[in-house]
């Protein structure tokens, strides 16, 4: 039985009408409004998580029932699924990652039947469910590597946390057993890989990235467009649009099989696409980039950007900064760092330029970048002699802090920004010209296009997003290109720009053609002013002075 430890008897009333509002606003409306509440009042982040937690213990108790059922389409997933996931990935967000491991293994050991997809046909749906808690568990296990964070680097895994992820383990072992020997698609691979580097089992678990052998010859023949740009990074020469691998760090941005996975990362390098950035927090996206880069019969033709990045209060030592780089190394296959971007949380903790000294001396660390680092402190690390050749920060139509400060101490010292959120989540496209507001916890939201959608609030209007699009669209329509195409290329002419980041949902959506349009031609002066006219009229000043400048959001 779960204990709910005693809190203090404190509480205020809430007002009948207030009352109401709660009871009667729909829960999407609901979910909105909170998310609000959250951006405005950050403070109000920690009681949310706790009454979370403590309303996730009260009734840890409840039984899951039946996950899986027959249906005339095959064996599909119940509502009991939905909620146990629902459940799971609650703890998970609440800081209770330990208790989402019985729902999850609950999840594997029923799964272990369903392998044979001739006996009992199973749905596409119940595919995707299965992906998806693939994605759940490489989110879970993420949360543990956090949970070992410690002043001194990381920690072992203590007599609590070893125990439910070695029972996990041995239920993902049985439940692949199962379906390899049926000769199907196995579908928590990318999970047991994680899991059994975690636990130093990695024995006998031969990945799908070995066991489909060399890609090599599924890229050959490349289809790299002709008018593929490029800048320079010392004696480095790279793409102006790197792949972005976030969406990989949760479910959320869906989900699929590894096998999926992989076959469109071999398309994204075939295509030019390959410069791929990620970091150490995003999932296995350093572990599948390096199985697959390492099976290339050149692996050096692509280029891996990571991040290290410090959250949490740590005390800097020569140790604790080579520890963190030999760990990129093992997970991405590899034993240099192409480029290795570091973020540090609090700027009080002047720790981070000891930080950076450490990590230039390290040979293994050939570029050094860093990520979400504001104006002032851009400067303060240069001005201490770290050669520093990137910044990652926010930039986009909607987003152009950087023009304010950064770009000029960019342009004076040749630091180049590699440009995230550029397409503001997708909202920069045609898919959105002429429709309403989005319904932001829809069935196809993301958590992308909750944040973009704030930041468009902020900038404007939906609107003069609108007025925006439009814009876009006749500027798209004249160059014969999409919306998106045009969005990047604004960041891209900013000469302190290096390369922008787009998202690559590997083996849910593909936009690989459609990108590349991005090269080979340039906004001219009707083009700037035209867009010019909108921006005008925004809030765009209001953005910085608000917002702070660039990384300031995440401090």
């Amino acid at each position: 039985m779960a204990i709910i430890p005693r809190s203090k008897a404190r509480t205020a009333h809430v007002n009948m009408m207030t009352d109401t509002i709660i009871a009667n606003l729909p829960a999407d409306a609901l979910r909105s409004v909170m998310r609000v509440i959250l951006t405005t009042e950050p403070s109000v982040t920690s009681i949310f998580e706790e009454q979370t937690r403590i309303y996730l213990r009260k009734t840890a108790n409840q039984p899951i029932g039946k996950l899986f059922q027959s249906t005339a389409e095959g064996v599909a997933s119940t509502t009991n699924f939905t909620w146990a996931q629902q459940r799971l990935r609650s703890a998970i967000g609440c800081g209770l990652v330990l208790e989402s491991f019985p729902i999850l293994n609950k999840i594997v050991d029923d799964s272990v039947n369903l392998e044979d997809g001739h006996t009992v046909p199973r749905s596409t749906e119940i595919d995707r469910c299965l992906a998806s808690v693939d994605g759940d568990i490489v989110q879970a296990l993420t949360a543990v590597q956090k949970r070992l964070l410690s002043d001194s680097g990381s920690r072992d895994l203590n007599e609590e946390e070893k125990p439910v992820m070695d029972s996990l383990f041995d239920s993902l072992l049985r439940c692949r057993h199962r379906w390899l020997a049926s000769a199907q698609d196995f579908p928590f691979e990318r999970s047991t890989a994680v899991l059994a580097t975690m636990l130093g089992r990695e024995s006998g678990v031969q990945t799908l990235a070995y066991r489909n052998g060399s890609h090599q010859g599924q890229i050959t023949g490349r289809k790299t467009s002709t008018c593929l740009e490029t800048f320079r990074i010392k004696d480095i020469e790279l793409p102006k649009l790197f792949a972005g691998l976030w969406q990989l760090s949760s479910p959320s941005w869906g989900t699929a099989s590894q096998t999926q996975m992989l076959k469109q990362f071999v398309e994204y390098i075939a295509g030019g696409f390959i410069a791929f950035d990620m970091a150490d927090h995003y999932g296995d996206a350093e572990v599948i980039f390096g199985q697959l880069r390492s099976s290339l019969s050149d692996p050096k033709a692509v280029f891996g950007a990571t991040k290290y990045c410090v959250f949490h209060k740590i005390t800097v030592t020569p140790a604790v900064i080579r520890t963190n780089v030999t760990e990129r190394c093992q997970r991405m296959s590899a034993d240099k760092v192409d480029l290795l971007q570091f973020h540090w949380q609090d700027y009080n903790d002047h720790q981070y330029i000891e930080a950076l000294q450490l990590l230039q001396q390290d040979e293994r660390v050939q570029n050094l970048g860093l990520c979400n680092f504001d104006t002032a402190r851009l400067q303060e690390v240069i001005d201490n002699s770290i050669d520093v050749v990137t910044n990652q920060v926010q930039f986009s139509l909607i987003d152009a802090r950087p023009r304010f400060r950064m770009g000029e101490v960019c342009a004076r010292h040749n630091v180049k920004l590699l440009t995230y959120g550029t397409l503001c989540g997708g909202f920069l496209a045609e898919k959105w010209l002429g429709k309403p507001e989005p319904q932001l916890f829809g069935p196809d939201s993301t958590p992308s296009q909750r944040k973009y959608f704030e930041m468009i609030q902020i900038w404007g209007d939906w609107d003069l997003f609108q007025i925006l699009l439009q814009t876009l669209k006749a500027i798209a329509i004249k160059r014969n290109v999409c919306i998106s195409n045009v969005a990047a290329r604004w960041v891209l002419d900013f000469p302190y720009v290096g390369a922008v980041i787009i998202g690559a949902r590997m083996g849910v959506s593909e936009h690989t053609e459609e990108n590349l349009k991005t090269y080979g031609w340039k906004l001219d002066e009707e083009d700037q002013r035209s867009i010019e006219e909108v921006l005008e009229k925004s809030r765009r000043e209001e953005v910085f002075k608000v917002m702070g400048d660039c990384g300031s959001e995440y401090r």
